[in-house]
């Protein structure tokens, strides 16, 4: 199957701008955070990540052992780099005293200086998301139960994938943590428990989203060309969404359960800029080829687990000028983009290496 540079590029284009957006300036992300509508960078990564899952993994529905073995080495694969970037990341702050002031206040980075050693076996459970190791977990969860999923609609089974979909969505919205926060509290004395704001329960409707319209896309067929009334009322839905999220967004507060829980609005706003973005790479498709999207998106897990690192230290001492003059945010997000190549290559030299030598085995072997 010959790889599709555009689902690369566009990867790479969401790691960037949710790259901007973590630096919490006040200037760049009026244009990248949720520009669209109700929907940001993180719910278009988890919606891809689905997207680009079927394609990989799909193809393998015919070997149930197969498939099953290489999605969860993928989710071992995911686990160990959400896990590693939180071990690595802590283990500076407490080398740099001074960024233990600045983070104990952030979501439940407290825990870690309360007690080490607990907080870092319930990050090990995933019962803890320090702040920014959180968005790894909402792409990790969706993916365990991937193999069930492609069997399902290999066996022409999509109404059982989708409605399990918005059957768990539902659920999310009356289900909380806070049940369990007795037990965590008897077996980890010193800390609490405190996950993220981003529901991975909720979150999982984005990722079988992706799933689905990839397989009605290249299984079906499906080309999702409407007739041009349809269009019309699409991008005037777009249109919409656009004006009342920048002017009027009082209008829609009764309407939103807010991202965390993926709300209606928010994955109708999704949907809408898929179908945006869908037009744009039909007729502005070297927007999604530019060889350093492309290039962060070919390596994205470790491009994100990186920045969810950099991010610790980078921030604290950037804020001051990204919040107030429009260049210094412009200039230090320019800084920490360039960053982003560092993990990319250092994947892309492991990946030729392990080719190398896999290559040398079967050359023995014959």
């Amino acid at each position: 199957m010959k790889r599709n540079l555009a689902y690369d590029g566009l990867r790479g284009w969401l790691l960037i701008i949710i790259a901007c957006n973590h630096l919490y300036g006040h200037f760049v992300p009026q244009l990248t955070r949720a520009p669209l509508g109700f929907v940001t960078a993180a719910e278009g990564f988890v919606f891809l990540s689905g997207f680009v899952a079927y394609l990989v993994y799909g193809r393998l529905s015919s070997n149930k052992t197969q498939l099953q073995r290489k999605v969860w080495q993928r989710c071992l694969t995911i686990y160990g780099f959400h896990i590693t970037a939180i071990t690595i990341s802590f283990i500076f702050v407490w080398i740099f005293p001074f960024y233990i002031q600045q983070w104990t206040g952030f979501f439940n980075a407290e825990n870690w200086f309360n007690n080490t050693f607990q907080s870092y076996i319930s990050a090990i459970l995933l019962l803890e998301h320090p702040g920014y190791h959180d968005i790894l977990i909402l792409y990790l969860v969706p993916m365990i139960f991937l193999p069930f999923a492609i069997l399902a609609i290999n066996r022409g089974q999509l109404w059982l994938v989708a409605t399990s979909s918005v059957l768990i969505w539902l659920l999310s919205q009356h289900v909380t943590i806070q049940p369990l926060a007795g037990p965590f509290n008897d077996i980890f004395s010193d800390i609490t428990i405190n996950v993220s704001y981003f529901d991975p329960l909720a979150w999982q409707i984005y990722f079988y989203m992706g799933f689905i319209l990839s397989y009605l896309k290249h299984h079906k067929g499906y080309s999702f060309d409407f007739p041009i009334a349809v269009r019309i009322c699409l991008l005037t839905c777009i249109t919409a969404l656009f004006i009342t999220k920048h002017w009027f967004p009082a209008l829609m507060e009764p309407y939103l359960l807010g991202s965390g829980n993926a709300s209606v609005v928010y994955q109708l706003s999704l949907l809408l800029a898929v179908y945006l973005f869908m037009l744009l790479n039909r007729h502005i498709p070297r927007l999604f080829t530019l060889k350093y999207p492309v290039f962060l998106g070919q390596h994205a897990l470790p491009v994100f687990a990186f920045h969810t690192v950099v991010i610790y230290f980078l921030q604290p001492w950037s804020q001051a000028y990204t919040t107030q003059t429009w260049y210094w945010d412009l200039l230090i997000c320019i800084f920490f983009i360039g960053l982003l190549a560092i993990p990319a290559r250092l994947d892309q030299i492991w990946r030729s290496s392990n080719r190398r030598n896999q290559l040398g085995v079967q050359s023995k072997a014959a």
